[in-house]
C-alpha cells in the first residue's frame, strides 16, 4: 500500500497558501464574486500541491505535455488578466479624482466670489 508522504517544499508552500487563502478570506469580506474567484484558485493551487500528478494528466488530456506547463500556461494568463483590470481599475480611479479635483476648484471659485462681492 502507498502511502502519502510529503516532499519539502510541500512542507513550506502548503501553510504559506492556507495562510493566503484565511487573509483573502477576510479581507474580501463585501466582495462575494472576488472572493469565491480568488478561493478556487488557491483550492487549485493546494490540490496540485497535494497532487502533483494531477495536473500532468490534465495537461495531458488538454494536448500539452506536461503539468507544469499547463500551470505556467494559467499563470501567465491570470497575471495578463489581473495587468488589465488593474490597468481599467487605475483609469477609473483617475476619472473620479479629475471629478473630484475639478468640483472642489469650481466650488472654491465659487466661494472666492462670494467672499470678494460680500467685502
Amino acid at each position: 500500500m502507498e502511502y502519502f508522504q510529503f516532499k519539502l517544499i510541500q512542507w513550506i508552500l502548503l501553510p504559506f497558501l492556507l495562510l493566503l487563502m484565511g487573509i483573502f478570506f477576510q479581507k474580501l469580506r463585501r466582495q462575494p464574486r472576488m472572493r469565491i474567484l480568488v478561493m478556487g484558485i488557491m483550492l487549485a493551487g493546494v490540490f496540485f500541491l497535494l497532487f502533483p500528478d494531477s495536473s500532468t494528466l490534465i495537461a495531458q488530456e488538454l494536448g500539452i505535455g506536461r503539468g507544469v506547463d499547463l500551470i505556467i500556461y494559467l499563470s501567465l494568463l491570470g497575471l495578463t488578466v489581473s495587468c488589465v483590470l488593474l490597468y481599467l481599475r487605475t483609469l477609473h480611479l483617475q476619472e473620479q479624482l479629475t471629478a473630484v479635483v475639478q468640483r472642489q476648484a469650481v466650488q472654491e471659485a465659487r466661494d472666492q466670489r462670494s467672499v470678494e462681492k460680500n467685502t
